[in-house]
């Protein structure tokens, strides 16, 4: 079955903040995430943060509470308004904009650090939100990222086992053909100007070995017979690229 990116998180935006919903595991997601940028930005007290593609969900929320200014962009129009919606209850300043990844709405050398997570394996013209973030960082500025590598071993675990088997993802929300590979990923990078880069694995399940997929099947289907949601699989920041990964770049060049 084929679903269209855009029609799934605009018919289904109320779910973000639902924490037995298929979307609410995008924060699960992003406590690892977490972990690898803290690692680049200790402090983000005053930062001026873009989050390219930010749904409905926490993580601008996470990013404002540190005292950054934040703004989320995405193409999904619900998506924005729950967003808009939850932070206005939570007390929260955020700059949220329905827009286009690859022609973003913000002047040359407005943003410190730029955030592009979950979002590049889903677009047409992955090496154009590449430049654009390129395009509105400053200086010295941080480019944050996560993808898919495209090869068999991710087609196995993320289309026909997460998806079309465990449905922690719902089935034919991801095309394997828009996967990137991270030789790819860094070649753009570097024909773009980005520099000092650094990509590690972003593991799902625990090295993607037999043992460990064989044990996630066993207990979601025991959850399943016992009326349990499913459970949330460990997340490892490691060497391990072959399947998902996560990395940095640097803006060393201005656009002036």
């Amino acid at each position: 079955m084929e679903i269209n990116n855009l029609e799934y998180y605009d018919l289904n935006a109320e779910k973000w903040w639902k924490s037995d919903e298929t979307l609410y595991l995008s924060n699960h997601l992003n406590n690892s995430r977490r972990e690898f940028v803290t690692s680049f930005v200790p402090d983000w007290k005053g930062i001026k943060v873009l989050d390219i593609g930010c749904g409905g969900e926490g993580d601008c929320e996470s990013v404002a509470k540190l005292n950054a200014y934040v703004s989320g962009i995405d193409l999904s129009f619900n998506s924005i308004n729950i967003a808009q919606e939850h932070a206005k209850k939570s007390n929260l300043k955020i700059d949220y904009r329905w827009g286009v990844a690859e022609n973003l709405p913000y002047k040359e050398n407005s943003f410190d650090i730029v955030l592009c997570f979950d979002v590049l394996e889903h677009v047409d013209d992955w090496e154009k939100i590449i430049s654009e973030a390129y395009r509105v960082l400053k200086k010295d500025g941080l480019f944050l990222f996560d993808t898919i590598n495209r090869n068999l071993k991710s087609k196995f675990i993320i289309i026909w086992f997460l998806e079309d088997t465990l449905k922690y993802i719902p089935p034919g929300l991801h095309d394997w053909n828009k996967f990137i590979k991270p030789q790819e990923m860094i070649d753009v990078m570097k024909k773009t100007g980005f520099a000092d880069y650094l990509i590690k694995g972003f593991d799902l399940t625990g090295g993607t070995n037999l043992k460990t997929l064989r044990n996630l099947v066993l207990k979601d289907f025991n959850n399943q017979i016992k009326g349990k949601k499913c459970s949330l699989f460990e997340i490892k920041i490691n060497d391990d690229t072959s399947v998902c990964y996560i990395g940095k770049a640097v803006k060393l060049v201005d656009n002036n």
